[in-house]
């Protein structure tokens, strides 16, 4: 697992080579507005993004068609100590996360949150869900995942390819324990 203070360089460098770039200010606007037509408006605001990405610079990823269009977006926040209270309540706020709970580079990593991924296409979709998937198991496999499904998609792919279960309390969210521990246990 990366120590903390190359946290945000592994995770950029492992996402770009499974075809996922970092995404720029414009590129977080227009994978918000694509996210809207494909998963609903109930999605945090584009200036939410752009704060959480400026605070951890590994939040927001964008998947490029064959003539570099935009095809998809995939964002996660990393999440620091302060978040743990939050997590075990099952409330955390993925509209407006507050920034302490967002791990800054330097900062220690407790776990993951599948902040939102959408495709306009059948390989931007897939993209997207291999990385996620990817993200638990291959990336980070010493963290857990947590997340919440806006979509059929999404709940799919966290309840039954990731193997989240959900968290007590009223928020509607759902956790997938460390892979590696996980995997140890079996």
């Amino acid at each position: 697992m990366p120590t903390p203070r190359d946290f945000a360089t592994y995770t950029r460098d492992r996402f770009a080579a499974l075809g996922l770039d970092l995404a720029s200010e414009t590129d977080i606007v227009e994978g918000r507005a694509l996210a809207v037509r494909t998963v609903g408006a109930r999605i945090a605001l584009p200036e939410t993004l752009m704060r959480i990405q400026a605070r951890t610079r590994c939040a927001c990823y964008m998947v490029r068609g064959p003539g570099g269009e935009l095809a998809g977006a995939l964002s996660i926040i990393p999440l620091s100590p302060a978040a743990a209270s939050d997590l075990a309540l099952g409330e955390f706020d993925g509209l407006m996360p507050p920034d302490e709970q967002a791990a800054r580079p330097e900062d220690p990593v407790i776990a993951l949150y599948g902040w939102g991924m959408a495709g306009l296409t059948w390989r931007a979709r897939a993209t997207v869900m291999a990385a996620a998937v990817a993200l638990h198991r291959e990336i980070h496999p010493d963290l857990p995942l947590y997340g919440r499904a806006a979509t059929p998609g999404g709940e799919r792919t966290l309840l039954k390819r990731i193997g989240a279960l959900p968290v007590p309390g009223r928020g509607g969210l759902v956790m997938a324990p460390a892979w590696a521990a996980s995997r140890r246990a079996a």
